[in-house]
């Protein structure tokens, strides 16, 4: 990290962030990058969780993902712009792997200061969003150039552009690997070692209730696995697994009409071929 962003980024040491994440791989690669930043970070693991803990303690920055359960990010967005000073002043970042226009539509309805995209892979990037998200609130206390303020960190992406394929994937190449090695060097090799050791479990639970759903025909169940491997996928660029988690989601929840059985057995595949180039880079 240069002078310079150093010298940038200085404003978040020391910053108390709420960080509300349900997933436990995104709140350790987001925590370790928070850390690295100087900020002393509290994780909520759900919505109804992330409002016990603003009801207990003010916190400089929230950051809030906004599919959880129990109580959805957006809900809590609102919940904090809906009270009273200082609390409802305080920049809200929500932190999704949802940027289509229509989710930053409704972040911004909700009350949101603006949006970072997952998955999280630099330092340097993350603190650098969170600054522009904050300028607002930093500007007001003289910590900031007045400058056009930054709806979000990241252009918009076209729905056709992140549209599922229906062709199946190559399983050559399970992560695109500039992201997995960024995300590498942002967190360390203990941390990451730790980090891929904790993907591979989650992996394997989920796919065992793919495996589950499909054959009960339960679309809660299979709704709720690949919840969960989109959000692991992303976090590491496990583009071909999430694609697949992506497209079996959008069944259960009545928004496809492929196949299950057949996404489930290309999960399966896909599955195995990230497992084990994960454990090879884990030892």
């Amino acid at each position: 990290m240069d002078s310079s962003n150093a010298s940038g980024l200085a404003w978040l040491r020391g910053k108390r962030v709420l960080l509300a994440e349900d997933n436990i791989t995104n709140q350790m690669v987001a925590t370790q990058l928070l850390d690295a930043l100087g900020s002393r970070v509290d994780v909520a693991n759900d919505g109804a969780e992330a409002l016990e803990m603003i009801e207990a303690h003010r916190y400089d920055i929230y950051l809030i993902d906004i599919e959880m359960p129990r109580v959805s990010g957006l809900d809590v967005i609102k919940s904090i712009r809906q009270s009273a000073p200082p609390l409802c002043d305080a920049p809200v970042i929500a932190v999704t792997a949802y940027a289509l226009r229509e989710h930053r539509e409704k972040i911004a309805e909700a009350g949101a200061d603006g949006l970072i995209p997952k998955p999280l892979i630099s330092i340097e990037q993350f603190g650098r969003d969170i600054l522009n998200l904050t300028e607002r609130v930093r500007r007001a206390a003289g910590g900031a150039p007045a400058a056009a303020h930054a709806q979000s960190a990241a252009p918009d992406v076209p729905a056709a552009a992140t549209a599922a394929p229906t062709a199946r994937p190559a399983t050559g190449r399970p992560v695109e690997m500039e992201v997995f090695t960024g995300l590498a060097e942002a967190i360390g090799p203990e941390a990451m070692r730790d980090l891929l050791g904790k993907i591979d479990s989650d992996l394997d639970a989920a796919v065992q209730q793919v495996r589950e759903g499909v054959a009960a025909s339960d679309m809660s169940v299979l709704s709720n696995a690949t919840h969960v491997m989109i959000s692991v996928c992303g976090a590491i660029g496990a583009e071909p697994l999430k694609t697949l988690a992506q497209r079996l989601n959008a069944v259960a929840n009545g928004k496809a009409s492929d196949d299950p059985a057949a996404i489930g057995s290309d999960i399966s595949m896909q599955s195995t071929v990230l497992r084990a180039f994960l454990r090879s880079k884990a030892q």
